[in-house]
């Protein structure tokens, strides 16, 4: 298992096709989320969020190839609904989205991608990530001691109305478990795929 950190702008074309498609099967095909019209390829899942610079962890592998994804993006007051009152500084938090793992390959694969999450925030003077999230993810969080606090209703908008919570940096039982893995970039990893694609900024 490697973990590739990435920014679509610097993706091989053949990734980003892959990471399209896989995205569709967990979300659009999976947990049934539209796509906007837009942005609708064929077979494929991108969303308004998918930003040139916008850093991305993908698991890989070579017999399943990609496995799970984490998307980082900067998060702003600015995006807060009008009247909310903001718990974060500008510019220290990042949102955690379109986070997804097959337990089949590995069962503690999500915990794998948010050591990494957390890794990258750290160096990059980040003081926290948020994330909406599920039952069955906040249980997986308890039983590996992820150090995570509930945040208040309406600091993520997310689809399904999940629970959205605040996830430290510090993470003692995750370094004790993954510290010295480390991230690939997509050329040490996927020496054969093709030249990258020049992405074009939607939006945020």
């Amino acid at each position: 298992m490697k973990i590739i950190q990435t920014q679509l702008k610097d993706m091989p074309s053949s990734l980003l096709a892959e990471l399209g498609s896989y995205r569709y099967d967990v979300f659009a095909r999976g947990e049934g989320w539209s796509i906007p019209p837009r942005l609708s390829t064929p077979g494929q899942e991108y969303d308004r969020f998918d930003r040139s610079d916008v850093t991305w962890l993908l698991a890989w592998t070579a017999q399943y190839g990609i496995c799970g994804c984490m998307r980082l993006i900067p998060w702003h007051p600015s995006e807060l609904p009008e009247g909310t009152a903001s718990p974060f500084p500008d510019g220290e938090v990042w949102e955690m989205s379109r986070f997804s793992a097959r337990l089949d390959v590995d069962a503690e694969l999500p915990l794998l991608l948010l050591w990494h999450a957390v890794q990258l925030a750290e160096l990059s003077g980040i003081q926290c990530l948020i994330s909406a999230t599920t039952p069955m993810l906040e249980k997986m969080f308890e039983a590996h001691g992820v150090v995570y606090e509930p945040l208040t209703p309406g600091i993520i908008q997310s689809e399904d109305n999940l629970f959205a919570v605040k996830i430290a940096i510090e993470q003692p039982a995750l370094a004790e478990k993954y510290r010295g893995s480390r991230r690939y970039n997509p050329e040490e990893v996927l020496p054969t795929f093709g030249v990258s694609v020049n992405w074009q900024v939607r939006g945020r």
